[in-house]
């Protein structure tokens, strides 16, 4: 006689609490990714843009990079707490530059040239919106203007508006860097490492130019 109630094979019972108990795993993997990866990506951008030693571009473009791969990091999220942390930082940076006779002024001044400088602050006396909002965009460009733009003490009241105008710009341009280094690999490791390597062409290329031009220019007559 056939027994009824016969108990399932151990095969049917676990292959669906191993599959939950995998999917689980991975779930709990990507938000312990995500819970780490937003308050790295933050406050590495806030440290780049008062210590400008470190470049925040490629670490907003790895971030991005993530996203294609990781269910519980957003691409919005990644962009908006970005522009966030670069413009607290800017914020800084600017009171900063208005000061007088700081050390930390002193340190920034020692870093810009002379002669870009007071290029930047004669078109922040004509262009002053439109250039911080550049200045904040091109490499190597966010320091000049915001010491031209401390040292005719641009009024705050205009400043922030347009910072955090700046900041979002730019958090969204090396945001949307990553994701098409992202997308152009599966494994996440090597996406981030694609995305950081075009980040930093987009850096070094403009600096590079402006870096030859000068030789290739013929000076005007004063």
């Amino acid at each position: 006689m056939t027994r009824r109630g016969r108990t399932p094979d151990n095969g049917v019972v676990t292959g669906p609490i191993s599959t939950s108990l995998g999917s689980l795993s991975q779930a709990s993997a990507e938000a312990g990714t995500a819970a780490l990866s937003y308050p790295l990506m933050a406050g590495s951008v806030f440290l780049g843009s008062v210590i400008p030693v470190i470049p925040t571009g490629p670490v907003v473009a790895a971030a991005a990079a993530l996203v294609q791969s990781t269910a519980g990091l957003f691409f919005v999220f990644v962009v908006l707490l970005a522009a966030a942390s670069a413009f607290a930082g800017d914020v800084v940076t600017f009171a900063v530059c208005r000061s007088q006779g700081s050390r930390a002024l002193n340190w920034l001044l020692a870093r810009v040239d002379t002669e870009r400088l007071d290029w930047a602050r004669g078109q922040m006396s004509r262009h002053a919106w439109r250039f911080l909002i550049v200045g904040r965009v091109l490499p190597a460009g966010r320091i000049p203007v915001l010491l031209a733009a401390g040292s005719v003490r641009y009024p705050w009241k205009a400043f922030l508006p347009a910072g955090a105008t700046a900041a979002l710009i730019w958090a969204t341009m090396y945001g949307a860097v990553g994701i098409v280094g992202g997308a152009l690999f599966d494994s996440p490791l090597v996406a981030v490492a694609a995305a950081v390597l075009l980040a930093l062409l987009v850096t070094a290329v403009p600096a590079g130019y402006r870096r030859l031009r000068p030789r290739n220019t013929v000076a005007k007559p004063s």
